[in-house]
């Protein structure tokens, strides 16, 4: 606003100045005295009426100009000092340490924070110090996130305003009923309190006062923000546990002494119409290098490797957690919450020990989370594990006959009238050049051909886990018939379902679905491998 009125003052200057020069252009040495007078006052008549209309439109300009700055610049509020915005003003510059308690009222109650003063050893030598931790009164020690609490009263100790305001009373700024009360008792008994009000008209922070002055501040609207909380925003937000070994379990650990194996897994809730039990593969055959776990139930398979170690993580490390739900666990809480029937059930067991955890999963995205022996159901976010979101389906892997050739002594392809049956005699000289002899029809056939062949054949992959248990003679067949140390076979038939997919079902339990043509590529490769013309 104060550019216009200084623009015209050099307008006007320069006018005079103007004038001036004229007039003593007039007067030269060389000019007659008489002339020059008369010259001069002709022309000051001549300037005079310009610089009334000058005059007449600056002051035009100035009162419009004055009307516009109004009208497009804001009035300032006028509570605020000549204090430059950019400069912190320290209100309280104190330490948390020096403090007894912290009591807080906002609009989701009151809350009592209480320190003590706590003795800790140090890991490098046999001295202790102290240190000041905060709990929150009313709540078990083990419940509170004692960073949290100390991040409240670390609030308290330390505030900065960004003005002071002058021209403001105490109920003008909605102090006389402060939105947030925080009352501070120090350690040699002292008390003062901390006063939240109104949101300032600028929208730029909220108004506070001390007790102990009377001067009125806005303060960052994140200042206030960190006295709004309710208890569970300061419940304990540790992981939940992860499974303890014990100086038994040495066989389930690494050489790290972590866990590494165990007896069981089983994954079981709303999710699984069965339970999925799952174990460790503990053969010592070739084939063992490839299959790591065995589902046992609800069905004989290989289980899915990945899905299986997204299961051991969380019992490495514990389930991490976002918060906390409820401090009561109760059986009428964990209903409230679902937990009474939760969607995903997972229990690991080694030896005699096993750990649980449940999830239900919420309205906001998140799942309610137990453990046993929980005394919180805390906040587990969906992404903290992919096997929440598991179906059974997931479990399995792809595999349809993954038989190691160590343990068959025979092996057949049939695909309507024709049948391929291969006799398998492991080697035990080592000086042999081959480890089989692989005969056909009785007659030897080259080893390598058919473990090439033998490769695809266990190495036919489901597509589709989808059961519909199809009636129909198979079109094709592969039975492994295992050796005298094991005895019986494994067979597996293909059902045609569609010009695309074959059902297939092993040892008479329907397992899923492949493609046609992964069956007939096999036929191609058997008659290939007999010398017969495809």
């Amino acid at each position: 606003m104060n550019n216009i009125p200084e623009n015209e003052k050099i307008n006007e200057l320069g006018a005079e100045i103007t004038e001036s020069s004229s007039e003593e252009e007039l007067s030269t040495v060389f000019s007659d005295p008489t002339e020059h007078k008369k010259k001069a006052e002709n022309s000051k008549k001549k300037k005079r009426l310009p610089i009334v209309i000058a005059s007449v439109l600056a002051v035009a300009v100035l009162v419009g100009g004055t009307l516009a700055v109004v009208k497009l610049i804001p009035e300032r509020e006028d509570d605020t000092s000549s204090t430059p915005a950019i400069e912190e003003i320290n209100v309280l510059d104190l330490k948390s340490d020096d403090f007894k308690t912290v009591t807080v009222t906002n609009k989701e109650g009151t809350f009592k924070l209480y320190s003590v003063i706590e003795e800790n050893e140090s890991s490098t030598s046999s001295e202790t110090t102290e240190t000041v931790t905060w709990y929150l009164d009313g709540y078990d020690k083990e419940l509170i996130s004692t960073i949290s609490t100390e991040n409240v009263a670390s609030a308290a100790a330390y505030i900065t305003a960004t003005r002071e305001v002058t021209q403001r009373t105490a109920a003008d700024c909605g102090l006389d009923n402060p939105a947030v009360t925080v009352k501070v008792v120090t350690s040699d008994d002292g008390e003062f309190s901390i006063y939240f009000g109104d949101e300032s008209p600028d929208k730029s922070g909220h108004y506070l006062k001390l007790s102990t002055d009377d001067k009125i501040y806005v303060v960052e609207s994140t200042t206030k923000s960190e006295f709004e909380f309710n208890a569970l925003q300061l419940a304990n937000t540790d992981a939940l546990p992860a499974f303890t070994l014990t100086d038994e379990m040495a066989d389930y650990k690494n050489d790290s002494d972590a866990l590494a194996s165990f007896d069981t897994i089983t994954v079981s809730g709303k999710n699984f119409e069965k339970p999925v039990v799952i174990a460790p593969n503990n053969s010592d055959d070739e084939i063992s290098q490839y299959i790591g776990y065995n589902i046992l139930s609800p069905s004989k398979r290989i289980a899915n490797d990945e899905a299986v170690s997204a299961a051991i993580t969380l019992f490495q490390s514990g389930v991490s957690v976002t918060g906390a739900y409820s401090f009561d666990v109760s059986a009428a809480s964990l209903a409230k919450f679902g937990l009474d029937n939760p969607d995903v059930v997972i229990t690991m067991k080694i030896l005699d020990t096993t750990l649980t955890y449940k999830f239900a999963l919420q309205e906001d995205g998140n799942y309610a989370a137990v453990c046993d022996g929980a005394k919180l159901i805390k906040i587990v976010s969906a992404s903290a594990s992919e096997i929440l979101g598991y179906e059974l389906k997931d479990f399995y892997s792809s595999w349809v006959a993954l038989v190691s050739i160590d343990t068959i002594s025979e092996f057949s392809f049939a695909s309507g009238q024709n049948t391929y049956s291969f006799g398998i005699e492991k080697v035990e000289d080592e000086e042999f050049d081959e480890d089989y002899i692989i005969t056909y029809k009785g007659e030897k056939i080259v080893t390598d051909d058919f473990q090439s062949f033998y490769q695809e054949c266990i190495s036919i992959a489901c597509t589709d886990f989808t059961v519909e248990q199809t009636s129909g003679t198979p079109e094709y067949t592969m039975v492994f018939k295992y050796n005298e140390d094991i005895g019986g076979e494994y067979r597996v038939e293909f059902i045609k379902v569609s010009e695309t997919r074959y059902e297939y079902k092993i040892n008479g339990t329907f397992m899923g679905r492949v493609t046609s043509s992964s069956l007939k590529k096999l036929l191609k490769s058997a008659q290939k491998l007999v010398g017969e013309t495809a």
